[in-house]
């Protein structure tokens, strides 16, 4: 199949992705996950139509400008394809990191002039030789900052940069994803689940929900390997504490007990133990919830497809699954 990019022709193998084609002959294009979830290596095409499937999980307008994502795109006829910009760029630096766990740190950036954006979504984080990663915005607008967690792993380009990074300059992409706060509705039930930093996002949303008044029970769920993953107790506490509608728990994954962060909630081993007691026995009900699911993907995955049996739509469930190949940390 011939692609045409940047006044070059190129030959894809049959089967072969747009982006792999075009790294197997030389051409260079922005990419991380190579799933079609950090929305990295967005391209569009100026003739030809890109598949369905390399437009999922993007803005309506995104697609009828014919933008698609590389990594995803199989073509099924020629395309003409260029790079574009439909997200912003703003320069902005970094204000302050702090070590959450021995695994997880807090970065915080100075908001840029002009960037809007919504709780719970997610942004390209650009520093200098060109490394870029995707992170989820724990902050709320109008704080002037921009609150990200961040996985810390052994020789990561940008994560072990980032622990030393205070005063240094940062491009910020975006933002992108689906999953924020829905004002129109403070009299659903919110369902929050993830693990790792997954909490990221999800703190976005419940902090977003209680600060627009959010009547509805919000029941959160934080699960983590180890114990030490189970970071911001403390403030969650304190949220539970201060809202009433608000439910706190987090699990250790690995099957070692769990605790939960507001008083009247039960202990649980696992976190899908906790999410069944809460969809079995009460007292959320699936077919009424707004739900959120973000982390460790084969984890988001699981879940999307039990709530969805259980009998929540599956346009009320939104997912941000973290993808991070070891190589690319």
């Amino acid at each position: 199949m011939r692609i045409d990019f940047e006044g070059a022709a190129y030959e894809l193998l049959p089967g072969e992705p747009l982006l792999s084609g075009l790294e197997r002959q030389g051409a260079q294009l922005p990419s991380f996950c190579r799933t079609g979830a950090c929305q990295t290596c967005l391209v569009k095409a100026k003739r030809g139509r890109p598949p369905r499937l390399s437009q999922v999980g993007l803005k309506d307008l995104w697609v009828e400008q014919g933008l698609f994502l590389a990594c995803m795109c199989v073509p099924e006829e020629p395309l003409e394809v260029e790079r574009c910009e439909a997200a912003g760029s703003f320069a902005t630096q970094v204000e302050r990191v702090e070590q959450l766990s021995p695994s997880v740190l807090l970065v915080e950036l100075q908001a840029p002039a002009g960037f809007e954006y919504r709780a719970g979504q997610f942004v390209q984080l650009e520093r200098a030789g060109g490394v870029m990663r995707p992170y989820s915005l724990a902050s709320v607008p109008g704080t002037g900052r921009l609150e990200l967690h961040v996985a810390l792993f052994p020789g990561g380009e940008m994560s072990q940069w980032l622990a030393s990074a205070v005063g240094q300059p940062v491009t910020v992409r975006g933002p992108f994803g689906e999953c924020f706060y829905f004002e129109q509705e403070p009299e659903r039930p919110l369902l929050l689940a993830g693990t790792g930093t997954g909490l990221a996002p999800l703190l976005g949303v419940t902090r977003a929900a209680l600060a627009a008044g959010h009547r509805a029970p919000i029941h959160l769920y934080h699960g983590s390997p180890s114990a030490e993953g189970l970071y911001l107790w403390a403030e969650l506490a304190q949220l539970a504490q201060r809202a009433p509608q608000l439910h706190v728990f987090g699990s250790v994954l690995s099957g070692a007990s769990g605790a939960a962060l507001v008083p009247d909630s039960e202990r649980c081993r696992v976190l899908g133990e906790a999410l069944d007691r809460a969809l079995v026995t009460g007292p959320l009900d699936p077919a009424d919830c707004r739900v959120y699911l973000c982390g460790q993907p084969e984890f988001v995955q699981r879940l999307k497809k039990r709530l969805y049996l259980a009998g929540t739509p599956l346009g009320r469930i939104h997912c941000d699954p973290f993808v991070t190949p070891a190589a690319r940390t």
